[in-house]
């Protein structure tokens, strides 16, 4: 069984706007338009351009600030 090539950026992704792989990892929360619910988020951002990743992890009922 043939194995997967490894990124050549080590798995992590490029930044769509400058091409760089390096990123500032931080959690966030964004609220709904009525504040029913949050949802949050592991976002990447690039040390370059301060381009900002979303990636989704779930949601939740607690939008307290």
């Amino acid at each position: 069984m043939d194995q997967p090539e490894a990124a050549p950026t080590g798995g992590r992704p490029r930044c769509p706007i400058c091409g760089r792989d390096e990123y500032r990892r931080e959690k966030g929360k964004l609220d709904s338009e009525w504040g029913v619910t949050a949802h949050r988020v592991d976002m990447l951002v690039c040390l370059n351009c301060s381009y900002v990743r979303l990636f989704y992890e779930g949601n939740t009922i607690f939008a307290f600030d």
